[in-house]
């Protein structure tokens, strides 16, 4: 398998086979240490440092927010409830909101 590669850089393209990449990667060039990464920008930026921790306590931040609606008053909880169609068609007669008006005769009892 003698298959060319083509590694891009500064300005510039390097062609290389597959044996050199394999050796090249055995050698640890083609593959980053991330962490030794990190260690080097902090010790040459702090402030690129501080940033990334910042970012990083709004992204927990944003995963701890719940989603949906936030529940105002008291929870509430779906039921399933069965009524005469003529009982359901006067509260839906009365427009829009007939469900919480409902919900408040209920609570008056």
């Amino acid at each position: 398998m003698n298959e060319r590669l083509i590694m891009t850089g500064s300005k510039k393209i390097t062609v290389v086979t597959s044996e050199q990449m394999r050796a090249m990667r055995d050698l640890g060039h083609s593959r980053s240490d991330w962490a030794r990464v990190a260690r080097e920008e902090a010790l040459n930026d702090p402030l690129a440092a501080e940033q990334n921790r910042a970012i990083g306590r709004l992204i927990a931040k944003i995963e701890a927010r719940k989603r949906g609606r936030p529940v105002e008053g008291e929870a509430k909880t779906a039921i399933s409830l069965r009524v005469p169609v003529s009982v359901l068609e006067h509260w839906k007669a009365s427009g829009p909101g007939w469900q919480t008006r409902m919900v408040e005769r209920l609570a008056a009892f």
